[in-house]
Parts: C-alpha cells; sequence; structure tokens
C-alpha cells in the first residue's frame, strides 16, 4: 500500500510517538512514588502503581536501545513536557488521594493507547525491533494496568483511610472542597 504521507512526516510523527511513549513510561514510574506517599507503602494502589513502575523501569532501556537504533530520537523537552510537569507540580497536589489515583490509571491507560498506537506506526515500516518491544509491553502492561484499574475498590471500601493519608502525608490539605459541587455545565 502506498503512504499518504512523505517519508519526513511520517518520521516526525514517529518521533513524536516515540516521545509520548517514553514521557508516559516516566509518568508510570512518578506516579508510583507519589501514590506511595499521599496513601502509604502498603496501600494495595500503591502496591499496583509500583508493579508498573518496575516494569516501566525494566523496559525503558530496551525501548531506548531499539527506537535508537532506527535512528528515531526518543527524548526531547517542549511545550507538552513542561505542562505535564506543571500539571504534576500543582495539580497532583491539591487534589485527594482518591482523584490523584484516577488521574494516574487514566494516564497508564493513555500509555496503552499510544503503545498501540507506536505498533501500527510502525508496522507499516515494518520496524520488527519496536514491534517486537511493543508486543511484549502490551502482554504484561494490560494485565497491571487491570489489576490498578481494580484497586480503584480500596478507594471505596476504605474512603476515609484514603482521604487521611492525603492529608497526614506531610503536603498541605487539599484546596479543593470534600464534595464535588455541580459546575455551571452540570446545570441544564
Amino acid at each position: 500500500m502506498q503512504h499518504l504521507v512523505s517519508e519526513p512526516e511520517r518520521r516526525r510523527f514517529l518521533g513524536r510517538i516515540v516521545r509520548e511513549v517514553s514521557r508516559s513510561e516516566l509518568l508510570a514510574v512518578e506516579h508510583a512514588g507519589r501514590e506511595a506517599r499521599r496513601l502509604g507503602a502498603d496501600a494495595p494502589p500503591t502496591k499496583a502503581l509500583g508493579a508498573i513502575a518496575e516494569h516501566a523501569a525494566a523496559m525503558q532501556p530496551r525501548f531506548t536501545a531499539i527506537v535508537a537504533g532506527y535512528d528515531v530520537p526518543c527524548a526531547r523537552g517542549g511545550l507538552g513536557a513542561a505542562l505535564a510537569s506543571l500539571r504534576d507540580l500543582v495539580v497532583d497536589r491539591i487534589i485527594q488521594g482518591e482523584r490523584a489515583y484516577r488521574i494516574a490509571v487514566l494516564d497508564l491507560r493513555h500509555g496503552l493507547d499510544l503503545v498501540k498506537l507506536l505498533r501500527e506506526a510502525t508496522r507499516n515500516d515494518q520496524l520488527l525491533g519496536v514491534i517486537r518491544w511493543c508486543d511484549d509491553w502490551l502482554g504484561a502492561r494490560r494485565t497491571l494496568v487491570s489489576r490498578a484499574e481494580r484497586e480503584l475498590a480500596w478507594f471505596a471500601d476504605a474512603p476515609a483511610h484514603a482521604d487521611a493519608a492525603a492529608r497526614n502525608d506531610g503536603e498541605p490539605a487539599p484546596l479543593a472542597p470534600h464534595v464535588d459541587e455541580p459546575s455551571s455545565h452540570d446545570r441544564r
């Protein structure tokens, strides 16, 4: 099948996806540490994120080596990375444990989507090393993310414990109210 875009455009697209996957893996590691401080190291959600962080740390060197072998840049700073860091520094500090965990799970789901996209993009160009990495990564990560999703039930089972952990970890108390207030968009 004939490519509808030029080779330089495809390489830029591939480079962007590779950078997003790298950033997603870094976030997976950061979320684990942040939630361990917020909820405690023994909380089941923290353990689920810890397993994902271990997987990310184990897979990252192989990913970096493989994409470098195909001359695809793996990291580059930019506005997207700066905004994500700002979100991590500001927003995540003022939200409660349960919401922070849901954000972490959403980031993990986004990572799954990115690796699926990377796999398809590299399949078109027959970058077999990247395809194999994606297959290995997806095989393990889907299971780990499913476990993290199941741990959302911990917050329903122990909401007082989760909220207390969020307030007693040495960080300032959350600025947001404990109960969601309807916004103007919710009223019809």
